[in-house]
């Protein structure tokens, strides 16, 4: 007669299941951890280090250089057929000093806020004009002789947030201001037309205007030498005697009211170059990889595909072919680099520039490119 089993205890069954799973989650971290072990271990690509892509220019050293450096670059922009400008000036007024009463100084001083938006729309502006087409062009001039104080420093690589402005170059001058030439503003256009929007009320006995401080700032782009933002601001203390006209003479004793305030202007001026540019010089890239080409192409704002063309060389067409969208289509691995070519040509110009690219059957970093 067979020996009856005798049935396994609660408390055992559940050991046992426990056991069971803990050896089940530990065989399963052994089998990540080995994976992982296998994935670091593996070869990975690794681009060779080209450096940092040369300047067109050095960083201007002092003040006199940097002057020199900025008047060149905006003399080839100004007169450029393959570049596009955008002016405008903004007006800020300050606290006013005025012999009205306070309360109507304050009102006068609200007006005067209000009004700096419109001061400022008297002012020459333009937007998306090539600079060999216009005649109303923004007048520049920087003498090494009037930099009291200049720094200048080239943009850094920001990892964390993903912007490389390594290419760019910011130089800032402090001034010393020229003497306003007063005919030469009453004579202007923004004089002649603020006395006259404010004619119903008032009219200028005297004017005074004087400079108190210049500063200039400039973004250039250090591997193409291409001026990209000109900002010049412009401080005056403005001292004028007015009449107020029988309407409003009895805002004061004698119908005169004296005005201070500070008065400045900020003329910004912006340029956008036609061309191309790879942004990278160099990528890693493995077989069957589909990926667009890391590129800029800039024409005019207007332009349509239409009024361009845009071809690719490949030295090695057997390992990878450029769409004329600018995609690459990866097909085999090389031991020797591939050089892709892209060439603009549009409105007369024709810009080059040229990428390396490296197909291999290894891991890629995450970060590759260079």
């Amino acid at each position: 007669m067979a020996k009856e089993k005798k049935p396994m205890k609660k408390g055992a069954k559940i050991f046992l299941g426990v056991l069971v799973a803990t050896l089940v989650v530990a065989l399963c971290m052994g089998a990540v951890a080995l994976y992982l072990i296998h994935e670091k271990n593996k070869p990975k690509f690794v681009a060779p280090d080209i450096g940092p892509i040369p300047s067109a220019s050095e960083l201007p050293a002092d003040g006199a250089a940097g002057a020199a450096y900025l008047e060149r670059l905006y003399a080839a922009m100004i007169d450029a057929d393959d570049v596009e400008g955008a002016w405008h000036t903004d007006v800020h007024i300050g606290t006013m000093t005025t012999t009205l009463k306070e309360a109507d100084a304050a009102l006068l001083q609200y007006f005067a806020e209000q009004s700096a938006g419109a001061v400022s729309g008297l002012y020459p502006a333009a937007s998306e004009v090539v600079m060999s087409e216009t005649e109303e062009k923004p007048a520049f001039a920087l003498s090494a002789a009037s930099v009291t104080d200049y720094s200048a420093s080239q943009g850094v690589l920001d990892e964390e947030e993903k912007k490389d402005d390594t290419a760019s170059y910011y130089l800032d001058f402090t001034c010393a201001p020229a003497e306003a030439d007063i005919a030469a503003v009453q004579a202007g256009e923004v004089y002649r037309q603020a006395t006259q929007t404010l004619a119903p009320a008032l009219t200028v006995e005297s004017f005074d205007i004087k400079a108190q401080n210049e500063t200039v700032s400039a973004h250039t782009d250090r591997i193409s030498d291409d001026l990209l933002e000109l900002k010049v601001t412009k401080d005056y203390v403005i001292k004028a005697t007015v009449r107020l006209t029988d309407d409003y003479k009895a805002l004061s004793e004698n119908g005169l009211v004296e005005v201070e305030f500070p008065y400045q202007t900020v003329q910004t001026i912006n340029f956008s170059h036609y061309g191309l540019r790879f942004l990278q010089k160099q990528m890693a890239v493995r077989e069957d990889d589909l990926k667009a080409l890391p590129m800029k192409v800039t024409v005019h704002s207007t332009a349509t595909e239409a009024d361009y063309k845009m071809t690719y060389d490949v030295s090695d067409p057997e390992a990878l072919s450029v769409d004329t969208d600018g995609v690459m289509d990866v097909h085999a691995a090389r031991e020797e680099a591939v050089t892709i070519t892209a060439t603009l040509e549009y409105d007369g110009h024709s810009y080059q520039d040229t990428i390396t690219v490296y197909v291999t059957e290894l891991e890629l970093e995450e970060e590759t490119d260079a």
